[in-house]
């Protein structure tokens, strides 16, 4: 039976824990080196012990360790045919070998190929009869791996393993109701300053977790595409039709105070100067848009089919003229307001915040009753927070644990596939020039006088 597990953060000694828990992450990056300074070698040894045992087979007995599992003999080999040659060789760590004889057992080899959170977790899905070997159930954590070996993993219980944790039904629903709140708040203050509120949205800062980046990064190209399409959604509304129909809504309502600035809408001196002209154009001809401005009417003046004089032809080849000036000046236009809106609000819509709309909170004790009755409404979210698949038993949809990144170290000696959650266990580490294959957080000298204080024990 391993020892029972009394302390699993170890946040008093800052122990590092083969496990991908956050603690161990925070004890990693406060861990300071061994201070050896004032100590007798027996405390060295001692103090490099306790250190690496913490890591490597914390729950293994140590009596058991020192008698059975350690192996005095270290596995290396070295490069005869630079040293021949005369050439710089980089010391080999063969120290770091002092625990690779627990790398080649089952609940070792699972934890290294990411297929459980920590050995003890290993431990319980070969115990629960999750693992095989070769095809056939092994129910023994400490059953010895060869080379060639194939071992897998329920995938299941691989999702569950590296998933974000489970929430409550109750705490779910606590969740929801807060961003709930969150939301109806948001709403408020969208339709009270809408352009506000978006450029605060846009301006928010980056996450520290990698995935929530990764998901901000996918969000915004969603937002650059849909801004695009809302910027070529806005030109093409933008034709000589509806800039001539704008131009005679605009220049019969100044009446006799018709100006160049009569046409403020279209910007710039140059723009407005030519929608003058165009409608100067129009009273020439004594057109009939003057009193009618219809789509149809429009239809109408633009055919080719419409019969008319050599001067009027000629004032009509004027007036497009003009026309496709200002179409393709208001085209620029809207194409510079969407990029000098900058990044962020660059696609600023401003009819957003007529479309958000409020949402009721859960009954939270209907729902503990029901969970089937849930209906959540959210925009980024259609269920329970955590639980679309409430009969899972990992978060859903499935999300990778926080800090996931920070423990993805693959071994060398064991060859994996995640799609299929099946792994090779090649041979066994060891050591060569300047590099070990058992993954360790501590240094060579740290190993060195750990494997000084266990061979003294062994012999004795």
């Amino acid at each position: 039976m391993p020892r029972k597990l009394d302390n699993v953060s170890r946040m008093v000694r800052g122990h590092i824990g083969m496990s991908m828990n956050r603690f161990n992450l925070f004890n990693l990056q406060r861990k300071v080196p061994l201070n050896y300074a004032g100590k007798t070698l027996y405390q060295q040894k001692w103090a490099a012990k306790s250190e690496t045992r913490a890591y490597h087979g914390e729950h293994l007995k140590e009596k058991r360790f020192k008698k059975v599992i350690f192996e005095p003999e270290l596995k290396t080999y070295s490069q005869l045919d630079a040293s021949l040659k005369s050439q710089e060789v980089a010391p080999t760590p063969i120290t770091l070998q002092t625990y690779a004889t627990l790398e080649k057992r089952l609940e070792f080899a699972l934890f290294r190929s990411m297929f459980a959170s920590s050995v003890r977790q290993a431990r319980q899905f070969i115990m629960g009869g999750y693992v095989k070997v070769n095809g056939v159930v092994i129910k023994h954590p400490s059953f010895p791996l060869r080379s060639g070996d194939v071992f897998s993993v329920d995938p299941e219980r691989v999702l569950y393993a590296l998933g974000r944790a489970k929430p409550s039904l109750g705490k779910a629903i606590d969740i929801d109701n807060k961003q709930i709140r969150y939301w109806n708040h948001y709403v408020k203050l969208a339709r009270k300053n809408p352009q506000k509120v978006w450029e605060m949205q846009q301006n928010k800062p980056a996450s520290l977790n990698s995935v929530a980046n990764i998901e901000a990064k996918i969000r915004l190209k969603e937002k650059q595409d849909s801004g695009e399409s809302l910027m070529k959604r806005q030109q093409q509304k933008v034709n000589k039709k509806s800039i001539l129909g704008d131009i005679v809504k605009l220049g019969n309502a100044a009446g006799a105070h018709l100006t160049a600035d009569s046409f403020e809408k279209y910007g710039d001196k140059l723009a407005k100067s030519k929608c003058l002209q165009v409608y100067e154009s129009l009273l020439l001809q004594k057109s009939g848009l003057l009193g009618d401005y219809s789509p149809k009417a429009l239809d109408v003046y633009f055919s080719k089919e419409t019969e008319r004089t050599p001067e009027e032809k000629s004032l009509l080849r004027h007036v497009n003229n003009l026309l496709r000036e200002l179409e393709k000046s208001e085209w620029e236009r809207i194409r510079l307001e969407f990029e000098n809106l900058g990044a962020g609000a660059a696609f600023y819509d401003p009819s957003y915040a007529e479309k958000l709309i409020p949402i009721t909170s859960l009954n939270k004790e209907e729902l503990l009753e029901d969970e089937t009755k849930a209906k959540v409404t959210l925009p980024w979210q259609k269920h329970l927070f955590g639980r679309k698949d409430a009969s899972k038993p990992y978060f859903t949809p499935w999300t990778p644990r926080p800090f996931l990144g920070a423990f993805a170290i693959l071994p060398s000696h064991i060859e994996i596939s995640f799609d299929t959650c099946h792994a090779v266990y090649l041979r066994d580490p060891v050591a060569r020039p300047g590099h070990s294959e058992v993954i360790s957080p501590f240094p060579e000298h740290v190993h060195e006088r750990a494997y000084m204080y266990y061979i003294k024990k062994g012999m004795s």
